[in-house]
């Protein structure tokens, strides 16, 4: 026999709360900066909403983003972002509530974390809306929430978010159908199945945009954060993927670089940096440990003056130094640069 949820479950909170609040966004005419009528607010989240001028603010906004999205995209893309826009929709107020407590209207911690929940949303649905010239695109995303079954006392949900930017292969011209299809492959690898299992004993949050670049190449970074129930701080992490226009593929170091002398004169000018910059928490053992992290395409960052490579907590200092990052102006790597990078960087 199906599973039918009963109404202290949280899922099925969960699904009552998406089609409550999408009808109401879905209603004829506001009579407020909201998206619906709050003569008719009887939810908490609809009060919170009302009783924020912010968060109404915000809806409004949203809903007018979120309906001209729509209207750009193929029936396909848009099934999705409806999809996804009723999982946001029962995701805010759950992730909103204060630990163990319904949703409090008044709550300014409340209004607060629903103002960041609705620009977050209204950012994605605001990004970057084609690549190479016509191919469309349309933000993907995934919530989740569950009860966390890691019995600690003090959090009761587990929260996991999935975002990553994706090609409208409805729209796309029959002859860049390729492109877009391998474009698209590119925009989901490593990432679309994040959002398929909730992990109910921890807090999760990992999603991919847009970055600036080279002229010859689309980039994206992908920000990943985990928070385990009960551990003591949360682990995040940042790495980059590059797509490589000429040849419509994943972006190889030998698009950049020329020949292997590169590999050992970009780890010595990283390495002098990363001493200067951290001093004593400086802890790789060996010039050949920071290599294989200089070299690896996912630590580096592009724009016309410089390459920049980032660093995830703890690959090259502890967990108390953050993030490092070194960045190198172009005129310092020019003799081992490909010839048309050299053309790129060096054009006004």
């Amino acid at each position: 026999m199906k599973h039918r949820p009963r109404q202290e479950d949280p899922m099925y909170i969960v699904l009552r709360t998406g089609k409550a609040i999408l009808l109401l966004m879905l209603a004829a005419g506001p009579v407020s900066a909201a998206s619906f009528d709050c003569a008719k607010a009887k939810r908490p989240e609809e009060k919170l909403i009302c009783a924020s001028p912010e968060v109404s603010r915000l809806d409004s906004s949203m809903a007018s983003s979120y309906r001209a999205l729509l209207q750009r995209l193929s029936p396909e893309a848009q099934n999705d972002v409806r999809r996804s826009q009723r999982e946001w929709l029962a995701f805010w107020p759950i992730s909103c509530r204060e630990e163990g407590e319904l949703l409090n209207p008044k709550s300014k911690d409340a209004q607060n974390c629903a103002a960041a929940r609705y620009k977050d949303r209204i950012a994605l649905f605001e990004g970057p809306d084609s690549v190479a010239g016509d191919i469309v695109l349309y933000p993907v995303s995934i919530y989740g929430v569950r009860q966390s079954n890691a019995e600690v006392e003090w959090i009761k949900y587990a929260q996991n978010v999935t975002y990553f930017p994706a090609v409208d292969l409805g729209q796309a011209a029959h002859e860049k159908k390729n492109l877009a299809v391998l474009i698209d492959h590119w925009l989901r690898k490593d990432i679309a199945s994040f959002g398929k299992v909730v992990d109910a004993a921890s807090d999760s949050e990992t999603g991919r945009r847009f970055i600036g670049s080279l002229s010859m190449l689309l980039s994206t970074g992908t920000s990943s954060y985990f928070y385990g129930h009960g551990a003591a701080h949360p682990v995040s992490s940042y790495s980059t993927q590059h797509f490589y226009l000429p040849e419509a593929r994943p972006m190889l170091a030998a698009d950049i670089f020329q020949g292997n002398q590169w590999q050992d004169g970009l780890t010595v000018l990283v390495e002098k940096q990363l001493k200067k910059e951290l001093a004593d928490s400086y802890y790789i053992d060996s010039r050949a440990d920071l290599k294989k992290l200089v070299i690896d395409t996912a630590h580096w960052q592009f724009d016309r003056s410089k390459l920049t490579l980032s660093f995830n907590p703890y690959e090259v200092a502890p967990y108390a130094a953050g993030a490092p990052e070194v960045s190198l102006p172009w005129a310092s790597l020019m003799p081992w640069l490909t010839q048309s990078v050299r053309d790129t960087v060096s054009r006004k």
